[in-house]
């Protein structure tokens, strides 16, 4: 009898899914058999004159939470910032302080936060910049026994200059990439929280603190051009990042001394002069020093020409 049943529970799983020109039985219709439509393939139902089941979406609508109206929060730009005095800057500048969508109630910055941001930086910032944020991650190190194609070296994070970014800054170097993609946009993979989770680490790494200062007051920008605006806009708007102050090589020419220099270029010999420092500025591709790459973009928006000559100004005070 035992037999028997076996016998009969092994031929009916031998059946289970045999080959039958019958049509299937469905005890329960349910959804097996919907008319439905999927994306990239034609509509048959005629609800669109197009025939598309994939539509754009409708002029002008926005998805829920992606508006990105917030410039702070989204782009790192305040647009009235506060100045190191007290005082207000009266143009939009990268923020020295966090928005208030990462700020504690009373404007600090949570350790868990802190703590994200370093185990975020650990999966998409050590590889280049390393653990320490010294700019000597495996990738670096490989990019430059040739084994893997990377123009510049990555930045050391913990150096002087850097701790002169604003915070703002960290957060769309990561946005939007730096040195013409050397390093590329994290914006796809990383979310905006998290960006200013890693900046907030960054800042940790370079032993600074969270309370929004501004490291000096800037100059009075409604006079004249000057050496003192010049070192700000130097500092404003990163040339601090490529350029050092020191003579140190880095992404670009250091600044030290190069006011008069007869430097060989991409497009010949040229006398580092008020009308080289404009285009290098402007086209910053006319005419690369030799033994630098082309990766210097032009400045987003453009500089203003009081900034222009304060820069040639600074320059020039650098002369040895």
């Amino acid at each position: 009898m035992r037999l028997s049943a076996g016998c009969l529970a092994l031929a009916l799983v031998a059946c289970r899914g045999g080959e039958s020109e019958d049509p299937p039985v469905h005890l329960i219709h349910n959804m097996d058999t919907q008319e439905k439509g999927k994306a990239y393939r034609k509509d048959t139902s005629g609800l669109f004159p197009n025939g598309r089941l994939m539509q754009n979406p409708i002029e002008g609508t926005v998805a829920v939470g992606e508006l990105h109206d917030d410039s702070m929060f989204d782009d790192g730009i305040d647009l009235d910032p506060t100045t190191a005095d007290g005082g207000r800057l009266g143009k939009p500048a990268a923020t020295f302080k966090f928005p208030a969508q990462v700020q504690l109630p009373d404007g600090g910055i949570d350790e868990a936060f802190v703590e994200r941001g370093h185990l975020r930086y650990n999966i998409y910032c050590t590889p280049c910049h390393g653990v320490g944020g010294n700019g000597q991650g495996p990738v670096a190190g490989k990019a430059f026994d040739g084994g893997l194609r990377l123009e510049v070296p990555p930045r050391d994070l913990t150096a002087a200059a850097a701790k002169d970014y604003p915070v703002g800054q960290i957060y769309a170097s990561i946005k939007h990439g730096v040195n013409a993609g050397n390093m590329p946009s994290y914006a796809t993979q990383i979310p905006v929280a998290d960006r200013w989770a890693i900046s907030a680490y960054v800042l940790r790494l370079q032993g600074r603190t969270f309370d929004g200062k501004p490291p000096e007051p800037p100059p009075d920008m409604n006079g004249p051009a000057s050496v003192a605006i010049g070192k700000y806009v130097y500092k404003a708007r990163g040339c601090n990042a490529c350029h050092s102050l020191d003579g140190t090589k880095v992404v670009g020419p250091s600044w030290l001394g190069v006011w008069g220099k007869t430097e060989k270029t991409s497009g010949g010999e040229v006398t580092v002069n008020e009308a080289y420092i404009r285009e290098s500025i402007n086209e910053p591709k006319a005419k690369v020093v030799d033994g630098f790459q082309p990766v210097m973009p032009p400045p987003t928006p453009p500089l203003e020409e009081k900034e222009l000559k304060s820069i040639v100004l600074f320059i020039e005070s650098l002369k040895s």
